[in-house]
């Protein structure tokens, strides 16, 4: 079985405004990663608040489980890792979404599981450059549980080159991050 875990939980800072809850298509970013992860085979997924944790929550539709990192102002790497205790203990693997990471498609998420292997992480390439979502296998999710706040989940990807796999998809959209105002308005202006 495969499951997501969806990260939510930051202060948004430099956007001023949840990105959370910033539009695309018709819908939230949260919503729209939700719909593509419920249009794919997984069949799990975390969704990880903390700052605007009541605003994000009425977003996120029945399916998903919420929890509440109370270390989000630690970092990154302390939600993620809320995330992996959160599922299920027969995980083969979970993908990673990111929140500010909001274009997301169905096939990328199945060409992703498609070249899942055990004992590695499988990452999406579009053009040469590596995006997001992230496969990871559950032996690289318990890597990133022993991980202390002051380090990302990076540590362990870089650790060993040879357990990656990267999959090229004809997803312009995995490279597409927003974390300020200007990212986003460019970001509508290309739409």
């Amino acid at each position: 079985m495969f499951a997501a875990i969806v990260l939510a939980a930051g202060k948004s800072e430099r956007m001023g405004t949840p990105k959370a809850l910033l539009p695309i298509h018709g819908r939230t970013f949260i919503e729209n990663i939700l719909d593509a992860i419920s249009s794919s085979v997984i069949e799990h997924t975390v969704v990880v608040l903390g700052h605007h944790r009541v605003e994000i929550e009425q977003r996120v539709r029945l399916g998903a489980k919420v929890i509440f990192n109370p270390d989000y102002e630690q970092g990154m790497i302390t939600s993620f890792q809320a995330g992996i205790r959160a599922l299920p203990g027969n995980v083969e693997g979970a993908l990673l979404f990111l929140v500010d990471h909001p274009v997301v498609e169905p096939s990328t998420i199945g060409a992703l599981i498609a070249n899942f292997a055990p004992n590695r992480i499988v990452l999406p390439v579009f053009e040469s450059k590596r995006g997001h979502p992230v496969l990871f296998a559950s032996e690289v999710l318990q890597e990133i549980l022993d991980l202390p706040p002051s380090q990302g989940a990076n540590i362990v990807v870089r650790k060993n080159p040879a357990r990656i796999i990267e999959v090229s998809v004809n997803a312009p959209g995995i490279l597409v991050d927003i974390d300020t105002p200007s990212d986003f308005e460019r970001f509508r202006s290309e739409q």
